[in-house]
């Protein structure tokens, strides 16, 4: 028994690159000459062409170490998805992710290996009438798996969840800056697109250099908030003695 752990989060990712620009050639086009005025704008910031909008928040983001990440997904299946994680460029991470109808685990990943702790309803999920088996087994251990030891590690590596920034698949021309809004605190210029599937959503960019995102919402397929851009993150791997192997399942 392995547990079903594939989130999709780089689509959401790239969804949030569709939220501003077109494809790289319009970009520079529309800059002209005046490419690196739009990164310097820390005012007035909503007057910027969406096209470099989007050139400042893929650099601004690819420069990123370290960033915190709070929302929920919907998935193909329309299950819903609520994590609060933070991840490194370095592969580490750390958080806590609830699955609709399956259960919530902390997760972590270190040194290239992910663990999780999960709850008695994850386990009767995926175990069924094995589940207080298993329980009684891991009791409040980590798990991993050694037969497949990244297990979700890849959705902790940040070079992984940042690659479809560079991607040509991008909102067409309806994508438009539409004001501005504060976000936890924060100056937002807030940019109206349509996202691949079809639906309307919002995205929030720092209107502050470095131009991260700080939120995109799209009703119809979820909500995610960025924060604690570039804070150090140290993740603690787990004792021998508080690790169970899930390969001791099968």
């Amino acid at each position: 028994m392995r547990p079903a752990l594939s989130i999709a989060l780089l689509p959401l990712l790239a969804l949030g690159l569709a939220a501003c620009g077109d494809d790289d050639s319009k970009g520079s086009d529309s800059a002209g000459d005046d490419k690196s005025s739009g990164s310097s704008q820390t005012s007035n910031y909503e007057d910027t062409p969406v096209d470099q909008i989007g050139e400042d928040v893929e650099a601004a983001m690819k420069a990123l170490e370290t960033v915190h990440l709070a929302g929920n997904i919907v998935d193909d299946e329309g299950q819903k998805i609520l994590m609060d994680v933070t991840v490194s460029r370095g592969g580490d991470c750390e958080g806590t992710m609830q699955i609709e109808g399956v259960g919530s685990m902390d997760i972590i990943a270190v040194e290239g290996v992910s663990y999780f702790k999960a709850d008695d309803a994850f386990w009767k999920s995926q175990g069924g009438e094995q589940a207080s088996v298993i329980t009684g087994l891991i009791g409040d251990k980590w798990t991993t798996d050694s037969s497949d030891p990244e297990g979700f590690a890849e959705l902790c590596d940040l070079d992984e969840l940042l690659s479809d920034l560079n991607s040509d698949d991008i909102a067409g021309d309806d994508s438009k800056v539409t004001g501005t809004q504060d976000v936890s605190g924060k100056e937002t210029v807030t940019i109206a697109f349509t996202s691949d599937d079809g639906n309307q959503g919002t995205a929030y960019v720092a209107a502050e250099d470095p131009h991260y995102f700080v939120r995109f919402d799209v009703p119809e397929e979820g909500a995610m908030g960025f924060s604690r851009f570039d804070e150090p993150l140290e993740v603690e791997k787990p004792a021998a003695g508080e690790i169970f192997d899930l390969a001791k399942l099968n």
